[in-house]
């Protein structure tokens, strides 16, 4: 039912928030997420008669046309469809970690689950929208990295082994994460898109064909865009540290096999979360600033950027993309984000039992033959109003 509603929810403001889709284009991938999509290179490749004629799709035509793939991404497919079953979990992997990092929040990352179609909060250059960017990209090179270490894409191998000699006890083996390659790969997919619409904003500047006010915003969002996504990447590349194994006589480790590895994923989310608290509204000097790549704002380079100003979350708002808060689970006895009391935002609560059912005290008769009681627990569960 929850995501039956979101998807209502998204068709009542598709219409109203079409004129900023040119400007998120790179994150709709994440649709992927729901994709049942069968990525066989083989049976795509031996049938010279696919398209429309013969009535077979490619999935990368599919992915354009009901998960929100761009041109350039739906190119890269066809040329690398091998990578496309890893971009698919890399989206499931961004989705699942966002939503378990802010689960206890107001804003809990439920937008995500809405692409290709984005809500208001996921296109106006909002905190949130600078997390979920960060989150997709980090996610990306993740789950490409992960793929090369562990052999299941041919177009890379095990990350080159560093030049610098270890100590006696210590020696490079192993297969690190190709972070390296996997990054390479996520600027053709991600990047190239946003670089694609600011050329497109530059083009319709001069032709001028829209309003010279929703051309500059469209310009803004693009270059944030571009800056949040490059951090999530950057968090990425400096998370790899040494991974070792011990080799020695009776469990000794006389000798250390080390590699390069990635940190789970949720890690990497905890991290990304630090920088949404700190996360810098930038004026539109800084992000011309940023469009020029020059460093007299140093800090930016290393912090998260947004635009607009967030919703409280608290009511629904279609315009704004808040799903509000009413029936959400708190914790009464908290006094963090997840209490009644933030969470619920001075609306109050309503405490529901809920019975329990469930097999206990079982034991083994005869060898064969289990028998269990019944047992009912009562709980107590506050919803917000």
């Amino acid at each position: 039912m929850e995501i039956r509603s979101l998807w209502m929810f998204v068709v009542c403001f598709v219409l109203v928030a079409g004129w900023m889709a040119g400007t998120c284009e790179s994150i709709r991938w994440l649709s992927l997420q729901h994709s049942h999509l069968n990525w066989n290179v083989s049976s795509v490749n031996n049938n010279h008669g696919r398209g429309i004629r013969s009535g077979i799709r490619s999935p990368c035509t599919l992915a354009r046309r009901r998960y929100g793939l761009v041109k350039i991404q739906a190119k890269l497919c066809r040329h690398s469809m091998e990578t496309m079953p890893h971009i698919q979990k890399a989206a499931m992997l961004a989705s699942d970690t966002c939503r378990e990092i802010f689960r206890d929040r107001r804003w809990n990352c439920s937008s995500i689950t809405t692409a290709p179609f984005l809500t208001p909060d996921l296109t106006r250059a909002t905190r949130e929208q600078a997390y979920v960017y960060a989150i997709s990209s980090a996610a990306l090179v993740y789950t490409l990295a992960r793929a090369c270490s562990s052999g299941n894409l041919h177009q890379c191998t095990c990350a080159s082994k560093p030049i610098n000699s270890p100590t006696d006890s210590f020696q490079w083996g192993g297969c690190g994460d190709n972070v390296r390659w996997a990054s390479q790969f996520s600027k053709r997919f991600i990047d190239n898109v946003e670089k694609h619409n600011l050329l497109k904003i530059e083009k319709t500047k001069r032709a001028k064909d829209l309003n010279e006010e929703n051309d500059v915003f469209k310009n803004e969002v693009a270059i944030v865009n571009l800056h949040n996504i490059k951090m999530g990447r950057k968090l990425i590349t400096a998370s790899v540290h040494n991974e070792c194994k011990c080799h020695g006589v009776s469990g000794s480790c006389n000798i250390k096999t080390c590699w390069k590895a990635l940190p789970p994923m949720i890690k990497i989310g905890k991290e990304l979360l630090q920088k949404f608290t700190t996360a810098k509204v930038v004026s539109q000097k800084t992000v011309e600033r940023l469009e020029q790549k020059t460093k007299k704002k140093a800090v930016l380079s290393d912090e998260l950027v947004y635009i607009s100003k967030s919703p409280d979350y608290c009511t629904k708002d279609e315009k704004l993309g808040s799903f509000g808060t009413m029936g959400r689970l708190c914790n009464v006895s908290s006094n963090s984000l997840d209490s009644c009391r933030q969470l619920c935002c001075g609306r109050g609560y309503k405490t529901v039992v809920e019975e329990k059912i469930e097999r206990c005290q079982c034991k083994i008769y005869n060898c064969c033959y289990v028998k269990c009681k019944v047992c009912r627990t009562m709980t107590q569960v506050h919803e917000c109003l």
